[in-house]
């Protein structure tokens, strides 16, 4: 009977001490907000960036984020006029067609602006540094990342 309560206990301490490590973590897989953070702040420590080098990173997280708050804003828009052309018998093609497009060329600007504030921070960088940030996305890729804990079954099925 005693060898029992202690396994319970022992089993039960370590569900806790994992719940909490769990509950504490932060990561890249929290909001938007945070997962920019914790790359930047991750990329400056691990680049070893300088002053002018770490301002470049922030301008470039500040403007995806800003980028990403224009997208989502024209979300709920598209959505309702995308649910607004199923109130007819027929749906209106062209009308779908031109959301589609609306929404591909707003896609198109925000990356070019996003592809614009990359190339400005990693401009910024020197070669030893360019060579650290290829490696770090080297092995981001290989490693399904964050395939369990984001909730993203489907890059644990194509892997």
């Amino acid at each position: 009977m005693g060898k029992t309560i202690l396994i319970i206990i022992a089993v039960l301490a370590l569900l806790l001490i994992s719940g909490l490590a769990i509950a504490h973590f932060k990561g890249y897989c929290g909001w938007p907000e945070a997962r920019m953070a914790w790359v930047a702040k991750r990329l400056g420590s691990k680049l070893e960036l300088d002053e002018t080098q770490q301002t470049q990173l922030m301008q470039f997280k500040d403007q995806a984020l800003e980028i990403l708050h224009g997208i989502r804003d024209g979300r709920p828009a598209t959505t309702d006029a995308a649910i607004a052309l199923l109130d007819n018998p027929r749906l209106d093609r062209e009308q779908a067609r031109r959301l589609l497009h609306d929404k591909q060329t707003r896609l198109a600007s925000a990356a070019e602006q996003l592809v614009e504030a990359f190339a400005d921070f990693s401009d910024s960088l020197n070669d030893t540094q360019r060579g650290k940030l290829q490696e770090m996305i080297r092995r981001h890729r290989d490693s399904g990342h964050c395939r369990f804990a984001c909730n993203r079954p489907e890059t644990a099925i194509q892997q």
